[in-house]
């Protein structure tokens, strides 16, 4: 008897004559059965203090949202008015984004929209100022909000003619 006899079961013991595998064969079984153990342990810490991490993340979400936290993720509010500017900004793909924006709106949506534009473009004049008071230059201002600069000029004249001593009128909770 040879001991390649005891390595290998015989047709008697159950089992069908074994072939010899091929190298492709004997990858795909290694493959297949490559354990977690046969990671390197940096890659298994990096996975396992990920897990940790995000576990920590939403322990604290879930935290802030039973106290009451309207904003439990500390996520821009606004990152979704981001996103819609910055596809409709692509002129050419404009008509596209604007038939995907119909499917996802509602009507609350579009008027939640409509009223953030309104409101937007009514504070524009005292951002604006605010911002040329803080020493921002008008060329930058005028880049940064999307204005031509002679609009941004027009915007600042009809400020400082509308409040000539540069005083704001007292609001209804000064008087």
């Amino acid at each position: 008897m040879s001991t390649s006899d005891h390595q290998q079961p015989g047709p008697d013991e159950g089992e069908p004559e074994a072939r010899p595998l091929s190298s492709v064969e004997i990858s795909r079984r290694v493959r297949r059965t490559r354990t977690a153990s046969d990671r390197p342990a940096t890659e298994k810490f990096r996975d396992q203090l990920f897990a940790l991490i995000t576990e920590h993340e939403r322990e604290v979400v879930a935290e802030r949202a039973l106290a009451g936290d309207p904003n439990p993720t500390d996520a821009d509010p606004l990152e979704y008015v981001y996103e819609i500017a910055e596809h409709y900004a692509q002129r050419e793909q404009r008509t596209g984004y604007l038939a995907q924006l119909a499917d996802e709106l509602t009507l609350d949506d579009v008027r939640a929209l409509r009223l953030a534009g309104e409101a937007a473009k009514a504070a524009t004049p005292l951002v604006v100022m605010a911002e040329t008071n803080r020493g921002k230059e008008v060329p930058q201002i005028a880049e940064e909000v999307g204005l031509t600069e002679s609009r941004v000029y027009a915007i600042l004249r009809e400020q400082r003619a509308a409040d000539p001593d540069g005083v704001s009128p007292p609001t209804t909770d000064e008087q």
